[in-house]
Parts: C-alpha cells; sequence; structure tokens
C-alpha cells in the first residue's frame, strides 16, 4: 500500500511525513500540494492493482479534495483509494459531506499523531497492510 500526503502547506506535509515514517505506517510516503498533482500523477502512474491510502487535504488552491474526490471517481479509480481526510476544518458541514464518498475511510483533524496513526492502522478497510 501506497501512502500519499496531499496538503498545500508546506510544513504540515513535512510533519505529516515525519509522523507516517515514525510510526511505521509507511517510509516512503510521497507527497503532493494540491489534488490535481496528485491527480496528474495517479492518471500517469495508477495501478489497479496497488492499495492507494491518500491523507487529503480539503482546502488547497488548483484543486480542493472535494474535487479530487470528484474526479477519482469520474476515473473509475476509487475502488482502491482509501481516503482520509485530513483538515483544519471544524465545520459539521465537511464531516457531513464526507460520509457521501465512499473512499473516504476516516476524517481527521490536524494535526496528525500517533495516536491518530495507530487507531487508522485498527481501521478494517486498511488493517490488514500492518
Amino acid at each position: 500500500m501506497e501512502a500519499i500526503i496531499v496538503d498545500d502547506d508546506e510544513m504540515t506535509v513535512f510533519l505529516n511525513e515525519i509522523f507516517v515514517k515514525e510510526n511505521d505506517f509507511h517510509q516512503t510516503p510521497h507527497s503532493f500540494n494540491h489534488g490535481k498533482s496528485f491527480l496528474d500523477y495517479l492518471l500517469a502512474n495508477y495501478n489497479p492493482e496497488e492499495k492507494y491510502c491518500v491523507f487529503l487535504d480539503i482546502n488547497m488552491p488548483v484543486m480542493d479534495g472535494w474535487e479530487f474526490l470528484d474526479a477519482i471517481k469520474e476515473e473509475s479509480m476509487s475502488k482502491n483509494i482509501y481516503v482520509v481526510i485530513l483538515t483544519s476544518s471544524v465545520n459539521e458541514i465537511d464531516r457531513e459531506k464526507a460520509r457521501g464518498y465512499t473512499q473516504v475511510i476516516d476524517f481527521l483533524e490536524k494535526p496528525l499523531n500517533d495516536v491518530k496513526l495507530n487507531l487508522l492502522k485498527k481501521n478494517e478497510q486498511i488493517s490488514s497492510f500492518f
């Protein structure tokens, strides 16, 4: 399973990479600064046999998290992509909207930490990878 971090804040990406590595969630996560750059990567490199765990911010320039989720659904790439919304949004409307996407397996508030990652490792949809 690949681990992907999609966030427009460089410091957040840096810290998330450290947490993901030190927690043994994944040793080489890929990072992208907005949904479009990750979508472009997927369009060029998508492997239907691979599993992807994506830590996805909602509010980003160029292509936000919602637009990204819509795009992978439209491209029929959502079946093996597990999305963890990782956002600073505390808006209940965002939580409710996330429930409408089958590929979203969790909705977490920033910052990422070991407790959140350890709970995520127990998520039934991805626990077999740990």
